[in-house]
């Protein structure tokens, strides 16, 4: 008689397959609450106790962990594996399904103490699935419920699975527990100033993508963080999302974070640089006056929104091609007007997720880093040349020095009345990016901001943006040269700002 052995802190649908192997003329051996939920619904079951002679110990901390179980799970099907376990007066397990205590669960709650999340961790169920995906040859490992399925019918079937889906099997239970062992690793270095000797990077597969950078390229979406608006993503209509769109989509999503307030915000992202943005008390000429700051980039862009899309928004951006639409929430009379775009994709997010680790992989490894989730109030800049600024220059500031963190470095932006009106974007030396920027201006930059996302090396910036009329510079501060930059603006009579931080985004 063959065995299997389940011990699940989830029991959605194990009555089913527990059932089925019964019927099929297999043993179900289990612990204690999955035993009574089974005997429960009339299915035959052996405790744990009953082989090891043993009792469940420790509050239940201990029940599997005994020779007589691994033993069974980790044998050959080899005449001496079989004479010992003979000897020992037991027999083979021939499939374990197994999932976990709830650590995941816990993380999300965030009220638990360090004792209520150590009691959370699994141990005997971890060391039980990688016994049997050690010995997947002989021992079926199931850890995933959408598993259940297709292994009961090919033993209805043949009384067997084949050896790619018992190899398939122990790959996945073997991630699941480095994914599980990574939650608690990340916990428990959780507020460490130190950096962890290892470090682990687990996800949850959520989606395959349509492709890649580029259509040669497979892609899917993994999720690390249950809590992550990408876990499930709220499509409401569209195609399937590529890889460019999920990363615009994740630079979106970060950059409407920033203007969660009652003021409509709006913007436009090309290639993960914003295009286009705007703020206005309604929905209609922010999105208006993001569009006209860039036309042109805007074209295939993703648009975003902090509010609800309405009709009025939705009726003016229908006869331009958008990729995606993003906001909170959509109208109805803005879905029936944009439901006539069968292939545009239309994003439901809310706003409020944070992320705090920044990863980018190297070839056989990744560099990490803390998010940029720096935050500065334009109030706490220092003035370096030119007047005190304005109620309305201060906005300006303000507004932009939220928007620069997300133009790929070397980045400038020019800014004006709440509106971006001009972008140079990840050019190879600053001055260059000065001058795209000014050459992108939709409107005239006579009195506007520009900000940079570092300091400015020379005083050639400075002299480039005052040929021009710009207002106010915008800049990190810290070079060498900053007393000739401090000098050129006083004597072009330009207004210049040092904020302290830098914002570069490669």
């Amino acid at each position: 008689m063959k065995r299997a052995l389940i011990s699940v802190y989830h029991k959605e649908n194990i009555e089913t397959i527990a059932a089925a192997l019964v019927k099929a003329g297999w043993e179900i051996i289990s612990t204690g609450g999955t035993a009574a939920f089974l005997k429960q619904r009339h299915i035959p079951v052996t405790g744990v106790s009953q082989i090891t002679n043993f009792p469940e110990i420790l509050d239940g901390r201990v029940k599997t962990l005994h020779p007589l179980i691994f033993g069974p799970v980790l044998a050959k099907r080899t005449n001496d594996h079989l004479r010992q376990l003979q000897e020992f007066r037991t027999a083979k397990i021939d499939l374990v399904i197994i999932n976990f205590y709830p650590f995941e669960d816990a993380l999300e709650k965030k009220t638990a103490d360090m004792d209520a999340m150590l009691e959370n961790i699994d141990i005997g169920g971890p060391a039980l699935v990688r016994a049997a995906a050690k010995n997947f040859s002989d021992t079926i490992v199931l850890i995933d419920e959408k598993d259940y399925a297709p292994v009961i019918a090919a033993i209805e079937c043949n009384n067997d699975i084949s050896m790619e889906s018992r190899k398939k099997l122990a790959q996945k239970a073997f991630a699941y527990t480095s994914f599980y062992d990574s939650l608690i690793a990340a916990y428990l270095h959780s507020g460490e100033i130190a950096p962890p000797d290892f470090l682990n990077i687990g996800g949850r597969r959520t989606q395959s993508l349509r492709y890649g950078e580029n259509p040669h390229q497979a892609a899917f979406m993994a999720i690390r963080d249950r809590r992550s608006p990408f876990n499930d993503i709220n499509q409401l209509q569209g195609k399937a999302l590529s890889f460019n769109n999920i990363l615009d989509l994740a630079m979106m999503y970060e950059l409407l974070n920033e203007f969660q307030e009652k003021k409509h915000f709006a913007a436009i992202v090309k290639h993960q640089n914003p295009c286009g943005a705007a703020m206005a008390t309604a929905q209609l000429p922010a999105f208006q006056n993001a569009f006209h700051g860039d036309p042109r980039s805007a074209f295939g862009g993703i648009v975003g929104f902090n509010h609800r899309l309405e009709a009025e928004t939705a009726a003016a951006m229908s006869e331009i091609f958008f990729e995606v639409i993003i906001a909170p929430d959509f109208a109805d009379e803005a879905l029936k007007i944009l439901h006539k775009k069968k292939n545009l994709r239309l994003i439901r997010m809310p706003a409020g997720y944070m992320e705090s680790a920044d990863f980018k992989t190297i070839p056989g490894g990744f560099v990490y880093q803390s998010r940029d989730n720096q935050t500065a109030d334009a109030k706490s800049f220092e003035l370096q040349s030119g007047k005190p600024l304005s109620n309305n220059e201060k906005s300006d500031v303000g507004f932009g020095w939220k928007i620069i963190k997300f133009v790929k470095s070397n980045g400038i932006i020019i800014v004006k009345n709440l509106t971006l009106i001009g972008v140079g974007a990840g050019q190879a030396s600053r001055i260059d990016a000065v001058e795209l920027a000014i050459r992108k201006c939709q409107s005239s930059p006579t009195g506007a901001v520009l900000l940079s996302d570092a300091f400015f090396p020379f005083p050639d910036s400075v002299e480039l943006a005052a040929k021009h009329n710009i207002a106010i510079l915008v800049e990190p501060g810290g070079s060498i040269k900053d007393p000739d930059v401090i000098l050129a603006a006083q004597k072009l009579g330009v207004t210049l700002l040092f904020t302290g931080i830098r914002h570069f985004r490669h």
